[in-house]
């Protein structure tokens, strides 16, 4: 099965290449910008260059491109605006995702009317701007839907984020690694 890991607005940086690394060899790396981005002073920087080079609307287009595109089944593995990303695609028939887990995707908040027709856990972070239990709840009744809340900050996969927390990074690495995550 072909792992698409798709990324948050940091894009495709070495250091997080270097986290996806934990996870296989070979994996195929979406991210928003048709480019190499810049290196970022930190999480503000990033969002603004995302705001400016891409979007949330045009990054969701770029993974469907890549997902109408395979042949083969897939897991999706997204992060951040990546997750919010991943969550505009499921909602689409005849691909070949075969399920997805997505981290701390609060964009997602945008498009609680969608319906994720293939298996999907959502994890959560302590967001301060919305309410992660609003959201949660209102996404508790959809198909194919698994969810939880983990206590830490959004961000806290990625290394370059501000809210990057070591050992909870290496516990999912180690749980995604496991294939332990969830049922999917």
């Amino acid at each position: 099965m072909q792992l698409v890991i798709v990324t948050d607005i940091f894009g495709a940086q070495s250091e997080v290449l270097l986290q996806f690394q934990q996870l296989s060899s070979d994996y195929l790396c979406v991210q928003p910008y048709d480019h190499q981005p810049p290196v970022f002073a930190d999480d503000q920087e990033a969002y603004q260059y995302f705001l400016e080079h891409a979007g949330m609307e045009a990054y969701c287009n770029t993974l469907s491109e890549v997902l109408r595109a395979q042949t083969q089944p897939v897991f999706l593995l997204g992060f951040s605006a990546g997750a919010a990303a991943c969550w505009a695609n499921l909602a689409l028939k005849h691909l070949t995702v075969k399920a997805c887990v997505g981290f701390y995707g609060g964009q997602i908040r945008q498009m609680t009317h969608l319906q994720p027709l293939y298996p999907t856990e959502l994890i959560f972070a302590e967001e301060t701007h919305f309410s992660v239990p609003e959201l949660m709840s209102t996404l508790a009744n959809k198909a194919n839907v698994k969810q939880s809340i983990a206590p830490y900050p959004h961000g806290f996969m990625n290394v370059l984020s501000k809210g990057y927390q070591a050992e909870a990074a290496q516990l999912y690495w180690d749980k995604l690694k496991a294939g332990s995550l969830s049922s999917l």
